[in-house]
């Protein structure tokens, strides 16, 4: 009997824990408040209990041919009020042409246990809402209810697309999940490649199922219509399966110096490259780049007919034959740049009417970027759209128009290009804005033939600061402070500061510098070919101390690396600089009269490998009255891949040890 009783008691606690696990839609029990969580579940403002994706393939008859079912099961639980975020869902909607996603089975609820109870409410249909985002996409954004701590919220829905698109495989979200499970089913007709991103094992079950499907063939009138005979087979076929599980999956790591942690989100990605219908006939789907691009030029320019542009006539003939070919560049440039004004928007998918926007002078990446490069086709030069996918859009796995979200332009010169973008009023030719310096665009030629072009700058951004001070008998440090910034450092000081008042200038620096006493500011940010310069006085009691009858320096004053950006173990992610910088610091302090220099820091040189970066600090003592210092930080490349974490992190490392190191000054 006792062993029989432990049996029948080990098999109630089994099924206890199964039920407690498994979640059908709107069936949430009292067992799922009690899941165990995890230290970092706990903490997280929500948790995914539940992750259910399912993608099946139905054939529907041969005028709608094959549809793509893609069913996601939601269920999360609420720990805090951050997590309130959550209880909102958006769903993308597609549509091109005869091509759509349909939303269909939408369920939603949400679950707070009451006096032990659980109180259940349904998602009601004012709360579905829909907004349209541009011509070929909707959102439909799911709001649940009565939201709080401890709330566990709950949706479903269905996808049915004519895309023949396998939506992305998302595995790790921005908070935990404790349980994830996905299952690909594709028919034998259809062959994709997949590709996964981050830095999880993602080793899938694989298993081939038999599958009957009933195929309908309705007879089609002589204009292409359904007629009312409809025809019927059954067909049998293979199905791959493709099963994904995950339990306990940790959020993304943030890390420093990261351009988008998108690019490095876990997911497995599914690109069409072929359907074969028969033995006979295979249609390869998969693209090159040149095979996108001129789809995309062929339906834009059909025949090859550029937009229209003859509304730059006039202005075109007025620069054509002034001056040298950068004179005349940088003429079109500022003219567009003066007139339009960007909207934000980076999508170019939809229709354009350039002389609409040049009236309006308001437009798009697309529109602003393309009236550039007409205008300098009609005063004689070689320019061309470059399509390009900025840092937040992320970097596109393989060949697709979607993987693109912005224009800029590009001019031939002296043998090689200048890059441009009219958008941002503080850019010049040569310079493109931080946000789409990523990786490579695809340089549109006349024919519609694409090539790629780097986008990365080569040259560095520079900001230099020159610093005399004079150091009082009581350790105040007081001086005068020149920065100049070139390049992208000067075209995000001059976006930063040129449309406020002086005011919010001079706060801006004080704040940027952590400077309490600071003053007679002067800005020189009106002529964008020169370095942008910031000028001001201050006064610091932070940066000495005495220490018996020794006074303590801090010689790098408010400029110093005083504290390493690279502290983890270890680092998953490439670090992105954003673009080369030349960081160069000129302090000249003076020595305050009856004082004399007792030490002065040893200089220090370091090196990384492979020209990746440099660093170079020298301590130079004039006179008895005074100490020049001298750094110089170089980082040469834009990306640094992972692997070099640990020269980095050492190289900061001899930085920041150096930096803080003092002049000692005695008493004479």
């Amino acid at each position: 009997m006792n062993i029989k009783y432990k049996l029948l008691t080990l098999l109630m606690l089994f099924v206890i824990v199964a039920n407690a696990q498994d979640f059908k839609v709107g069936k949430i029990k009292k067992e799922h408040f009690d899941i165990s969580l995890n230290g970092e579940q706990e903490a997280a403002p929500a948790v995914f209990l539940y992750k259910e994706r399912r993608t099946h393939f139905e054939y529907k008859d041969d005028l709608d041919g094959w549809l793509v079912n893609t069913m996601i099961h939601h269920v999360i639980l609420i720990n805090s009020a951050d997590g309130y975020k959550y209880a909102t869902h958006k769903i993308p909607i597609f549509k091109k042409g005869r091509n759509i996603d349909e939303l269909k089975k939408v369920e939603g609820y949400s679950y707070n246990l009451e006096d032990g109870k659980i109180d259940k409410k349904k998602i009601e249909k004012e709360n579905i809402l829909s907004n349209n985002v541009y011509e070929h996409l909707d959102e439909v954004s799911l709001v649940l209810p009565s939201v709080r701590k401890g709330t566990i919220i709950e949706y479903q829905y269905t996808i049915e697309s004519t895309f023949l698109r396998i939506q992305d495989v998302i595995i790790q979200e921005d908070i935990p999940v404790k349980s994830m499970i996905a299952k690909i089913e594709i028919p034998q007709f259809f062959e994709y490649n997949t590709f996964v991103k981050g830095f999880l094992d993602v080793t899938p079950k694989k298993s081939i199922e038999q599958r009957n499907e009933n195929f309908s063939r309705e007879q089609k009138n002589s204009f292409g219509g359904r007629t009312q005979r409809t025809l019927t087979t059954n067909f049998k076929y293979n199905e791959i399966v493709t099963e994904y599980t995950f339990k306990d999956l940790s959020v993304m790591r943030e890390e420093n110096y990261v351009n988008n942690l998108e690019n490095y989100r876990a997911s497995v990605i599914y690109e069409l490259v072929s359907l074969k219908y028969n033995r006979e006939v295979k249609e390869t789907v998969s693209k090159t780049w040149d095979d996108v691009l001129k789809r995309w030029y062929e339906n834009y320019y059909p025949e090859g007919k550029m937009p229209n542009t003859s509304f730059l006539n006039e202005y075109a003939q007025q620069i054509k034959n002034t001056g040298s070919i950068r004179e005349r560049i940088e003429a079109a440039y500022s003219y567009i740049q003066n007139h339009m004004n960007w909207d934000g928007n980076k999508n170019f998918y939809k229709e354009s009417n350039l002389k609409k926007a040049f009236k309006d002078k308001v437009g798009n990446s697309y529109e602003i970027n393309f009236m550039l490069v007409a205008l300098l086709k009609k005063i004689g030069l070689n320019a061309s759209p470059v399509l390009a996918s900025t840092k937040n859009h992320g970097v596109p796995i393989y060949p697709t128009l979607e993987g693109l979200d912005y224009v800029i332009g590009v001019v031939e010169y002296e043998g090689g290009y200048i890059l441009l973008d009219a958008t941002d009023k503080y850019l010049v030719p040569g310079l493109i804005p931080e946000r789409v310096m990523n990786w490579e665009g695809r340089l549109l030629a006349d024919n519609g033939t694409s090539k790629p072009i780097n986008l990365f700058s080569t040259k560095y951004a520079k900001k230099q600061s020159f610093i005399i001070a004079n150091i009082t008998s009581d350790g105040y440090i007081k001086g005068n402070c020149r920065q100049s910034f070139s390049r992208n450092y000067g075209s995000e000081i001059r976006n930063d500061l040129s449309e406020i008042n002086e005011v919010q200038k001079q706060g801006i620096v004080k704040n940027r510098l952590s400077l309490e006493t600071i003053n007679n500011f002067k800005f020189k940010l009106d002529d964008k070919s020169k370095p942008a310069i910031i000028s001001f006085a201050f006064a610091l009691d932070n940066k000495s101390e005495f220490i018996g009858e020794k006074l303590f320096i801090s010689p790098i004053l408010f400029l110093g690396n005083y504290e390493n950006p690279f502290k983890s173990e270890e680092r998953f992610y490439p670090i992105d600089f954003k673009y080369p910088q030349w960081i160069g610091n000129n302090i000249t302090l003076n020595i305050p009269e009856g004082y004399e220099v007792e030490y002065i820091p040893e200089p220090l040189e370091v090196q990384l490998p492979q020209g990746v970066g440099s660093y170079k600090l020298t301590f130079v003592q004039n006179n008895k009255n005074s100490i020049q210092l001298t750094s110089v930080l170089k980082l040469s490349k834009t990306l640094v891949e992972s692997s070099f974490y640990n020269e980095m992190k050492d190289f900061y490392s001899e930085i920041v040890a150096k930096e803080k190191e003092k002049i000692v000054l005695v008493k004479t």
